[in-house]
């Protein structure tokens, strides 16, 4: 038999050379780490809330992206 795990600690890239890390994100909304094992989670849900906090970094970062091309048009 195989047994499953998923570390919440691999980094996610918003920004070249500037990793955030699950943790960090899940630490911002007050979550800890101890709270995710209390929960007890299975694989299926670790990797929902990894899913979401990735989906999270690529909004953040879209919308970092088009507050620049804004303020681009807006300077010219």
């Amino acid at each position: 038999m195989y047994e499953i795990s998923v570390g919440l600690g691999t980094c996610i890239v918003t920004i070249k050379n500037s990793p955030t890390t699950c943790w960090t994100v899940l630490n911002h909304y007050g979550i800890t780490r101890n709270d995710l094992k209390k929960l007890d989670l299975s694989y299926e849900e670790l990797y929902e809330v990894y899913s979401n906090i990735k989906k999270h970094e690529e909004i953040r970062s879209f919308l970092k992206e088009l507050k620049t091309k804004i303020s681009m048009t807006t300077n010219n």
